[in-house]
């Protein structure tokens, strides 16, 4: 009974130890604390461009039925409203960042039909990306 007592206090003191060691967690920083969005020169903006084409034109010619600038053009908008938003949406509270997700979303589906897509290929291209994006997890899952 002692060595049952001896030990439950040794482990309590243990598990107290490393908890009130670890500190508060807070999920939240202040804005001057968020890291920064990455900063990128124009070289390794056109490599990341470049890779991005050569991997997603082929599935996005395949599975949404676009033509090869029409794919071209599709990445080139991603990646502008990718890096764009990280900028922009950087020390927003959950309400602010959720309208201007919104924003964000409705420009880059105006910037769609300009290339021009019709709104069956702009589902299709969401549905290949989607696809595509499920594909990639099962890959990293393995």
């Amino acid at each position: 009974m002692k060595k049952l007592l001896f030990l439950s206090l040794i482990s309590g003191a243990l598990i107290s130890t490393t908890t009130s060691a670890q500190g508060p967690v807070s999920s939240k920083q202040p804005a001057a604390q968020q890291p920064a969005a990455p900063q990128f020169t124009a070289e390794q903006k056109a490599n990341m461009i470049k890779e991005a084409k050569e991997k997603q034109i082929p599935m996005l010619v395949e599975k949404a039925g676009l033509t090869d600038a029409q794919a071209e053009r599709v990445i080139e908008i991603n990646f502008e409203t990718r890096y764009g938003a990280a900028t922009a949406l950087q020390g927003l509270n959950e309400t602010d960042r959720t309208a201007k997700l919104a924003e964000i979303k409705a420009a880059k589906e105006k910037k769609y039909s300009e290339i021009p897509l019709t709104p069956e290929q702009i589902k299709a291209v969401y549905a290949a990306y989607e696809d595509w994006g499920k594909s990639m997890q099962k890959k990293q899952g393995n």
